[in-house]
């Protein structure tokens, strides 16, 4: 068990919910999609999604990859797709926590 999982168990937080987990189950949904939707043109996106740092940047990818999937398919099976990733982000994404400026 890596550190960072034992941190979270200590919390009383499940380890599945761990950010690094989720980002690689969110970057497995990526890639999985473009290689189910797309094909080889969009090796591009392939490799950011693949080198993406934090689940900051693949909440960030959705659009690119919508579109690909939409040039592939059609909008409607790109939104299908993307409604299914974008649940897997959860508490996840940029704007998942409250602003502190939020009631200003």
């Amino acid at each position: 068990m890596r550190l960072r999982n034992s941190f979270w168990a200590l919390l009383g937080r499940d380890t599945q919910d761990a950010p690094d987990v989720v980002l690689e189950r969110v970057r497995t949904a990526m890639l999985a999609a473009l290689d189910a939707h797309c094909d080889t043109r969009y090796f591009p996106l392939e490799v950011t999604i693949d080198y993406a740092k934090d689940v900051a940047e693949l909440w960030y990818l959705r659009p690119e990859l919508m579109n690909a999937i939409s040039a592939s398919h059609s909008e409607t099976v790109a939104r299908q797709v993307l409604a299914e990733i974008t649940s897997l982000f959860e508490r996840y994404h940029p704007g998942a926590t409250p602003s502190r400026f939020g009631s200003l």
